[in-house]
């Protein structure tokens, strides 16, 4: 049970680092600071999200349950999925510049869509 708790907890504070890395973005780009800090709540959201998954993944192997029988855990592979897309894109995109513009809007939607389908997720968790 401790590792229900963990996985939702995780995946709360994941979500949450996200939607800061997103606010900055959307709204704070006038200060020098925001791409710092855009990664920081980048990372430490992704981090969040896959430590979260993980902890899922092992409370339902110790419970000898069934991998992929409902929806939320299938939402779930592809929001974590989205989010290790997401980081990955948005330091590639300064790697690749002759790419940039691609990779960027990739980076965009993949980070967009993952904090749709993890708030999503969060809420099936919660009600199910």
């Amino acid at each position: 049970m401790g590792l229900l708790y963990a996985h939702a907890g995780l995946m709360c504070i994941g979500f949450l680092f996200l939607l800061a890395g997103f606010i900055i973005v959307r709204f704070m780009k006038r200060n020098v600071w925001w791409l710092k800090i855009h990664r920081v709540c980048g990372i430490s959201g992704a981090s969040c999200a896959v430590l979260g998954f993980c902890a899922a993944f092992l409370d339902i192997v110790l419970a000898g349950g069934q991998h992929l029988s409902i929806p939320h855990s299938y939402i779930g592979i592809v929001a974590v999925i989205l989010v290790i897309a997401a980081p990955v894109l948005g330091f590639m995109q300064f790697r690749f510049r002759e790419h940039m513009r691609a990779i960027k809007r990739l980076h965009i939607w993949s980070g967009r869509t993952a904090l749709i389908l993890m708030l999503i997720n969060i809420m099936l968790g919660f009600s199910g």
